[in-house]
C-alpha cells in the first residue's frame, strides 16, 4: 500500500527568499506541494519537481481505490439488507 498517498498535489506561486531567485524581485515562481487532512486539519510538504508526477499518480490510485471501497460498502449494504429481508420471511 506504499504507492497510495491521501490528498493531492497543488500548484502554487511562490517567494522562496532566495537572495539570487526571480522572487526577490517580486516575480513570483511555480511551486508544488502536497496537501492532505488529517484530524480535521490540514497538512502540506514541499515537492520536488522530479517527484510530482509519481506523487500525482500514487494521489490519483488511492482516489480510485476510494471509490472502489464505497462501491463495495453500498454493494455490501444492499447485500445485508436482503439477506435480513429474506430472513425475515422465513422466521
Amino acid at each position: 500500500m506504499n504507492d497510495l498517498l491521501n490528498g493531492h498535489v497543488q500548484k502554487r506561486h511562490v517567494r522562496c527568499g532566495k537572495p539570487n531567485c526571480k522572487c526577490a524581485k517580486g516575480e513570483k515562481h511555480t511551486a508544488y506541494y502536497h496537501v492532505w487532512h488529517e484530524v480535521g486539519r490540514r497538512f502540506q510538504r514541499y515537492v520536488r519537481c522530479s517527484e510530482v508526477e509519481t506523487l500525482r499518480q500514487k494521489c490519483e490510485q488511492h482516489r480510485k481505490l476510494q471509490i472502489k471501497l464505497r462501491a463495495g460498502r453500498a454493494e455490501y449494504k444492499q447485500i445485508l439488507a436482503r439477506a435480513r429481508e429474506l430472513f425475515r420471511r422465513l422466521s
